[in-house]
Parts: structure tokens; C-alpha cells; sequence
């Protein structure tokens, strides 16, 4: 072999690390930048729930005042988590952390204040919040991403 050969031979296997490098490092890209629009989603959450009164959140009953202070709160929250089901459907979120938003809204939507609302919202506008809706039917154990 002459050197010419070998020279090509090593500039190959330089290209071929050179792409796999760069492969990776958009991938890690990727995660990365999904997993900062995961937070900003969660802290948006967060946000939301503090306008809910405590004992709402806890299943405890709440006065009328209470109430009314948060039915707008807990129509966000639907709209909210009806947008989660619509990223996880475009596979914008990840299955671990659609995983876990669905165990909360079960959770929250069990709770006696959300249910009652959501119910009422269900009642009275029964042409939006589609994608909640299949999620509850399913009862709360489905991957919108396999929806067709």
C-alpha cells in the first residue's frame, strides 16, 4: 500500500467519527431543548395550581367563595392539559413525561371540585376539550402519539 491509501483510509475513518460526533451532539440538542420546553410546560402548571385553593387540592370541601375563585383556574387547567395531550400527540413530549401528566391529571380530575367542574364544562360545551375527553374515556392509560 502506499501512502496516498493509507492517507485516504484515515481521512475515511476521520469523516465517518467526525459524523457520528456531530450525529450525537444534535441529538443531545434535541433532548436537551425538549427537555427545557418540558420544564417550561411544568412551571406553567405549577403556576396555574397556585390560584386553586388548598383544600380543593387535597379533596377537602371548599365554600362557595372558594369555589368561584377557582372555576376559572380549573378551566384553564383543562384547556392546559388538553394542550398536553395535543404536544404528546405531535410527539413534542416524551412518553416518560406524558407518563406522568396523565397520572396527574387523573389525579386531579378525580379530585371532587375538578370533577364537578369538568363536568359542568363537559355538559355545557361538549364539542371542545376533545383530546381530555378520549384521554378520561380511556381512563387516564393511553399515548395520544399512537392516536391515528
Amino acid at each position: 500500500m502506499e501512502i496516498y491509501e493509507y492517507a485516504r483510509i484515515i481521512a475515511s475513518v476521520a469523516t465517518a467519527i467526525g459524523v457520528g460526533i456531530a450525529a450525537w451532539q444534535i441529538r443531545r440538542n434535541a433532548e436537551q431543548t425538549k427537555t427545557s420546553f418540558e420544564d417550561s410546560l411544568n412551571r406553567e402548571y405549577r403556576e396555574l395550581m397556585r390560584s386553586i385553593p388548598l383544600k380543593a387540592l387535597i379533596g377537602e370541601d371548599v365554600t362557595k367563595h372558594e369555589k368561584e375563585m377557582a372555576k376559572e383556574a380549573i378551566y384553564n387547567y383543562l384547556d392546559f392539559s388538553n394542550q398536553q395531550i395535543y404536544l404528546r400527540k405531535q410527539k413534542r413530549i416524551r412518553k416518560s413525561t406524558w407518563q406522568e401528566w396523565q397520572e396527574g391529571m387523573k389525579i386531579n380530575l378525580t379530585l371532587p371540585l375538578f370533577a364537578h367542574l369538568t363536568q359542568m364544562v363537559f355538559a355545557r360545551l361538549p364539542h371542545i376539550f376533545s383530546e381530555l375527553r378520549k384521554v378520561r374515556e380511556s381512563g387516564f392509560n393511553t399515548d395520544p402519539a399512537d392516536w391515528s
